[in-house]
């Protein structure tokens, strides 16, 4: 691994806490790789197995769940420094539920389940980083599939929003395309809820930041 890919590697959730020097140590003899994949291409097959930690140290992956209509879903955009699939490196079966494909050129580092065990054995700082990011992500998808019991998308965006609220107030973090993976719905579709929601004055939408203006009818949205 060069100085530049450390760096990038240094930057990740799974390196958190954790100075450059003390993970170039680290990692010194370790079995890793880096791999190229252009925009487009495929990265990783659902059904694969898994046993090998993919992390992107540039560029951006979907991962997009299939369906026997011919129809794909985007279940999440991952962007560099982070981590694809940490959890399944220790699933029973090690496959891969989601087919990953390059929204950009990427350049990957792959480290083997054996070197993960290694590194956490080692350090462990990296061990609490390991286990906190696959606990983020199974909390994180608890809470999407959670909100999949939902049919309507307006109640999906009032109970997403209801747990987050600063006082009447939420910036989100990301770009709404991330908000609408996380809905599980178009990105016009969560535009078009959003306005039709602003214009009944439940809310008001000003870039990243959704403010409640009516919270009689959001708080009826989440309890009815």
């Amino acid at each position: 691994m060069d100085k530049q890919d450390l760096l990038h590697f240094s930057v990740s959730s799974l390196c958190r806490g954790m100075d450059v020097l003390t993970l170039k140590e680290l990692m010194k003899g370790v079995p890793c790789r880096i791999i190229l994949k252009p925009k487009g291409s495929l990265v990783l097959a659902a059904g694969s197995r898994y046993n090998e930690l993919h992390l992107l140290l540039e560029g951006s992956v979907q991962a997009v769940m299939e369906h026997e209509n011919g129809k794909s879903v985007v279940i999440e955009t991952i962007e560099a420094p982070d981590p694809i699939a940490p959890a399944i490196l220790f699933a029973p079966c090690q496959v891969l539920p989601v087919t990953v494909l390059a929204e950009s050129d990427c350049r990957m580092l792959v480290l083997p389940l054996e070197t993960i065990l290694d590194l956490c054995q080692k350090d462990r700082q990296f061990l609490i980083n390991f286990l906190t990011e696959i606990g983020g992500k199974l909390s994180l998808f608890a809470e999407k599939f959670k909100l999949l019991e939902f049919s309507s998308l307006r109640k999906r965006i009032a109970v997403f929003l209801a747990h987050r609220l600063d006082g009447t107030t939420y910036t989100l973090p990301f770009p709404k395309e991330k908000l609408a993976e996380y809905l599980s719905v178009a990105r016009p579709s969560l535009s078009r809820e959003l306005s039709e929601m602003a214009a009944e004055g439940i809310l008001k939408i000003e870039g990243r930041t959704i403010t409640v203006l009516d919270k009689k009818r959001f708080h009826f949205l989440i309890t009815e």
